[in-house]
C-alpha cells in the first residue's frame, strides 16, 4: 500500500501526525477513541459496516467535528480523540488536515482506511473496549 502524502502539522512547537497505521487501529479504539467512518453509503453497504463507527456523509463531517461549529457532534467535546476511515485513507487524511487548520486537535485519519483495516484483519467489532459498552447499554436501554 502506497501513501500519496503523510502529513504532519507543527503548532507552536508541537508536532502532531494526522494519520494512525492500521495496526494501531485496535489499540487507540480501546484508549477511547471515537471511530468516524466517512465512507459513502454505497461505500459501506458493498465493503461492510464498520462496527463500533459513527457513521457520517463525508461532506459534513468536517462540521460535524468542529467543536466551534454550530453543531457539532456531543462525543466531540471535551477533546476525545477520533478516529476518520475512508475507503483508501485519502479523504480521512485531507479531512483531518482541514481539521488540523481550523485549530482541532485529536482527529487522526486511518492510513490506507478500510482497505488497509481488512487487510490488517481489524475490522472486528472491539466488544471489550469501554466506552463501546457503555455506548451500547445507553442505546439498549432507551
Amino acid at each position: 500500500m502506497t501513501t500519496a502524502f503523510a502529513t504532519t502539522v507543527t503548532t507552536t512547537s508541537v508536532t502532531t501526525a494526522l494519520t494512525i497505521d492500521a495496526s494501531d487501529y485496535a489499540s487507540a479504539v480501546r484508549a477511547g477513541a471515537l471511530v468516524v467512518d466517512i465512507r459513502s453509503r454505497a461505500q459501506r453497504e458493498r465493503q461492510g459496516v464498520l462496527a463500533g463507527a459513527v457513521a457520517v456523509e463525508a461532506r459534513p463531517v468536517v462540521d460535524l467535528l468542529d467543536p466551534s461549529s454550530p453543531a457539532p457532534l456531543a462525543a466531540v467535546s471535551g477533546g476525545r480523540p477520533v478516529l476518520l476511515v475512508s475507503d483508501d485513507g485519502l479523504d480521512a487524511e485531507l479531512f483531518a488536515l482541514e481539521l488540523a487548520s481550523r485549530g482541532v486537535r485529536g482527529i487522526r485519519a486511518v492510513d490506507g482506511g478500510h482497505d488497509a483495516l481488512r487487510q490488517a484483519r481489524a475490522l472486528a467489532l472491539l466488544s471489550n473496549a469501554e466506552h463501546l459498552l457503555r455506548e451500547r447499554s445507553a442505546i439498549s436501554a432507551h
